[in-house]
């Protein structure tokens, strides 16, 4: 046997025991019910956990990235009542990166099986390539940072999409940082009350991350060959390579 089959037997291995994995969590954590917590079921759950609480918070962040349908607001605002703002924003920080680095590579590795099966069908994955297609670098971008978008299934597309891992990693840590910090400030209703003048300036503020968006996308194409180029001078690439 040569070394590039001993290679690909190796990959198929790794390829079919991360499927079996993530299989057996998804199907675990829909048994207990997990993927269809409201922000106060997850925080009791969590709080219920006593000491490993702040492990259990990482790993729920962290599959939230990655392939449970859980909203990244609703993680996030538990853990701002459960740790307060600056492990919330810690905690989430690092539970969200590792899990999007973790989706991405599925994505890569498993290819389209695994995103439509995080779609819920082969018509559903087809519709976000489709959006995604040409202008991935700037619609990841504000899909990230807006909690509006299935973070686990975009960042599996994004594995599928001729997107390098650099230029997916560091809009992780941008996107991550800004989303996280920006849902702890303005959603949690401590700095901007859910109420009188917080309403109008919530209102103010989601019109325009809307308008923020539509020129974006209006400007996608340029945008997105802007983002490439600001990779390879962070990363060194060189002409030709």
């Amino acid at each position: 046997m040569t070394n590039k089959q001993k290679t690909l037997i190796k990959s198929a291995v790794s390829v079919a025991v991360i499927a079996a994995i993530v299989v057996g969590l998804y199907f675990l954590f829909k048994a207990l019910g997990i993927t269809d917590l409201t922000k106060e079921e997850l925080q009791e759950f969590i709080a219920g956990t006593g000491a490993i609480a702040p492990l259990v918070f990482l790993v729920a962040t962290f599959l939230q990235a990655t392939f449970v349908p859980i909203p990244g607001m609703v993680t996030i605002l538990a853990g701002n009542y459960l740790f307060g703002a600056w492990l919330s924003f810690l905690y989430s920080y690092i539970g969200m990166l590792l899990g999007s680095l973790v989706a991405y590579a599925l994505g890569r590795k498993l290819g389209r099986p695994f995103v439509n099966w995080l779609a819920g069908g082969k018509e559903e994955a087809d519709g976000w390539i489709a959006r995604l297609k040409g202008r991935e670098n700037v619609f990841l971008f504000l899909a990230f940072f807006l909690p509006l978008f299935p973070d686990d299934l975009l960042c599996a597309v994004a594995g599928i999409l001729p997107m390098r891992f650099p230029t997916f990693c560091i809009m992780q840590l941008v996107t991550r940082a800004t989303s996280v910090g920006a849902t702890l400030l303005f959603m949690s209703g401590e700095v901007i009350p859910y109420e009188g003048w917080g309403l109008i300036v919530l209102a103010v503020l989601a019109v325009l991350a809307v308008a923020a968006f539509v020129v974006c996308m209006k400007y996608a194409e340029r945008l997105n060959a802007w983002f490439d180029k600001f990779v390879d001078k962070i990363v060194g690439k060189k002409k030709g390579e």
